[in-house]
């Protein structure tokens, strides 16, 4: 359980530019720091990345000493989660998610391609248990994790349910994290960390700054690219981050050794929840789609549906919703 006696800390990572080789050369540096000062991080790991790491024996050896979660097969390809799993038919978006977290996704065409996506984590890591997964840009979907915890799914860092872990249908749901930049430039964090427990969230590439803040799945923004290339970056940048970042690293280890946190400890699971309201729903759906909506214009006719149905909203509560968006 969530214990009031100690502050819990989770440092996570998401990993998924395949594109830029500067961002695999921060995932190493990274990677170093953490083990300099003996911290424990979460790593969620996407198919596509994986498949770029097999040729990094060292990052994976460095990654082997961490926890491995998943962050879906090909995270921007299109058709990304919310394309393939918006079908009227809740079973078929399981279905569809089955095959295809269990599939290498072609960057640009987004067809099937064969074995990948969550196998090839498990082939990477055969010593590890992968059961955590966050969904890229935590646009999350019901009948997709519902296919997920299939696979041996059990945690949850994608929504916004709770301030503490909760468990719902096998699956224990973490607190929203604190994000990106904030997490790595470490001014703000020290008195919110010795009083409340957290998720940190942030990414290796934010050691390495973009140019007018360009990310590296913007080439999928308006549909897959013809042709994969990389998005500049400044790379004269990542000495002033890297010191920021192993700063934070520094006085987060010494206020673990001093016993005032305690950072990612194993996961366990939630207090098991049963109801929720149509109003948790809506605020979950709402933060689940802004991502998507964003960054690719996506607008869902049935997920809102899914929501409702996975959360066991009654139908005449849920029918009139969808107008609202």
């Amino acid at each position: 359980m969530w214990s009031p006696n100690m502050v819990k800390v989770f440092l996570t990572f998401d990993c998924e530019d395949f594109i830029n080789q500067r961002s695999v050369y921060a995932l190493n540096r990274l990677l170093e720091l953490l083990q300099r000062y003996n911290l424990k991080a979460i790593f969620f790991l996407t198919g596509h990345m994986c498949e770029k790491l097999r040729s990094f024996p060292r990052i994976l050896t460095l990654l082997e000493e961490h926890e491995i979660g998943y962050h879906s097969t090909s995270h921007s390809v299109h058709p990304n989660i919310f394309e393939y799993t918006d079908v009227e038919n809740y079973k078929a978006a399981y279905h569809i998610s089955l095959k295809r977290e269990q599939s290498r996704i072609n960057p640009l065409t987004g067809e099937i391609e064969g074995r990948g996506g969550f196998l090839l984590l498990k082939d990477l890591f055969p010593n590890k248990k992968i059961v955590a997964f966050r969904a890229p840009g935590f646009c999350w979907s019901p009948p997709h994790l519902e296919a997920l915890e299939k696979l041996g799914i059990r945690f949850d860092f994608s929504t916004c349910l709770s301030r503490t872990p909760i468990r719902y249908k096998k699956i224990t749901f973490y607190p929203f994290p604190i994000g990106g930049y904030r997490f790595m430039s470490m001014r703000p964090w020290v008195s919110l960390l010795i009083s409340h427990n957290a998720v940190l969230m942030s990414h290796p590439r934010n050691l390495v700054k973009h140019y007018n803040d360009a990310d590296w799945d913007s080439i999928y923004c308006t549909g897959n690219p013809k042709r994969l290339y990389t998005v500049q970056n400044c790379w004269e940048e990542r000495q002033g981050a890297l010191e920021s970042f192993e700063l934070f690293l520094k006085t987060t280890s010494f206020l673990a050794k001093k016993g005032m946190l305690q950072i990612t400890p194993p996961l366990q699971e939630g207090i098991d929840k049963t109801r929720f309201t149509k109003e948790d729903v809506l605020r979950s759906y709402r933060r689940s789609i802004n991502w998507a909506e964003s960054l690719f214009n996506c607008t869902p006719k049935f997920l809102l549906r899914h929501f409702f149905k996975y959360f066991n909203i009654e139908p005449e509560l849920a029918k009139d919703e969808p107008r609202l968006y």
